[in-house]
């Protein structure tokens, strides 16, 4: 493999110092016409492009941001890292990820290493509250010592940081009060946990709804199954093989969008045509909603925009003194065909 050239081999090459390669690269003004055209030539030799964190040791200002999120295969997650990666290189700053497992807690190693470090901020995704843990706001405070904090937490966490919370009840009453428009009446939650806060968030979101629209609250339609697409299909299996055909539901609300993958994959096993004998509904929005069979419609909880947002918020609070709001991104419901919209109001 080439070796890629470095600031300083271009420096070198170019009889000059790497501030002068800076600020040819900045098109700086000061340097004179024949020093550029010399140094812009051994550039162009060599294909360079500086770093982001180059130029900012350059200038004297090496900036860079942790996000710790649990592993991300999940494309959730890997959506936050991406959006909040490219945010911070817009504003001139580098970004460190570091994991954990799914619902473990901040522990003290990645706590110290963050401060050893001297990162500029640090943003926690995840399910680090989904269990009640008196150690969770102790690491943070800890943190905020040292760096400005930022969250995407759902609304009920109460955490002294900057955080950007993202609207988890409402994303399970949004498909609910969509599918009782369409003539929905038998409506079933499928997928989660109910050890996970997240879940039960979404489950409660749901149950309220039910209840509110005098809709029946039938145990047998809650069932508490995962996260991934044979959460789906297990979850689906075992709800309408446990209930007469006349008892089934006519629509399902799931978790995420893999569960309502594994749904939809064993509804079609056993017959199901969607969504005119089983409406879907599924949630985050993920990029392969819009070419499942039927396309799926799903409730987008915006996590681009909210990990954009904590890391202008990261940025902006090295040069304030306040570093504890928060604020909620509201949740969008998309619709597509797999609710049954396009077929109008069916009364069931």
């Amino acid at each position: 493999m080439v070796r890629k050239a470095t600031i300083y081999d271009i420096a070198r090459e170019a009889g000059v110092s790497t501030a002068t390669v800076t600020r040819v690269v900045r098109q700086d003004p000061k340097v004179k016409e024949e020093t550029r055209r010399r140094v812009q030539q051994v550039i162009d030799a060599h294909a360079y492009t500086p770093s982001v964190s180059a130029q900012n040791l350059e200038a004297g200002r090496s900036r860079a941001l942790a996000v710790v999120l649990p592993v991300i295969s999940n494309t959730y997650f890997n959506r936050i890292f991406d959006a909040a990666y490219w945010e911070a290189e817009r504003n001139g700053c580098s970004v460190r990820l570091f994991q954990t497992r799914e619902n473990q807690a901040i522990s003290p190693e990645i706590v110290s290493e963050l401060i050893r470090c001297r990162m500029d901020g640090v943003l926690f995704a995840g399910s680090i509250w989904s269990t009640d843990r008196d150690d969770l706001n102790t690491a943070l405070d800890k943190l905020g010592k040292y760096m400005p904090v930022a969250t995407i937490c759902p609304p009920d966490v109460a955490l002294d940081c900057i955080c950007i919370q993202s609207d988890l009840v409402n994303c399970s009453r949004l498909p609910v009060r969509h599918l009782h428009t369409l003539g929905h009446r038998r409506i079933a939650f499928i997928g989660g946990s109910m050890h996970s806060k997240d879940a039960s968030r979404r489950g409660a979101g749901f149950l309220e709804q039910l209840r509110q629209m005098d809709l029946p609250d039938d145990p047998a339609y809650h069932v508490d199954a995962g996260y991934d697409m044979e959460s789906g299909e297990r979850a689906v299996l075992r709800m309408l093989s446990g209930l007469e055909k006349s008892r089934w539901p006519s629509a399902i609300v799931t978790f995420n969008d893999l569960v309502a993958l594994g749904a939809i994959k064993q509804l079609k096993k056993m017959g199901l045509s969607l969504p005119q004998d089983m409406a879907i509904v599924g949630c985050d929005n993920q990029f392969f909603c819009a070419y499942t069979d039927p396309p799926l419609t799903s409730v987008d909880l915006h996590p681009e925009e909210m990990a954009q947002s904590a890391v202008r918020e990261l940025l902006l609070a090295r040069e304030s003194a306040s570093r504890s709001f928060a604020m909620v991104r509201e949740a969008t419901l998309v619709i597509r065909e797999s609710c049954g919209a396009h077929l109008g109001y069916r009364p069931l």
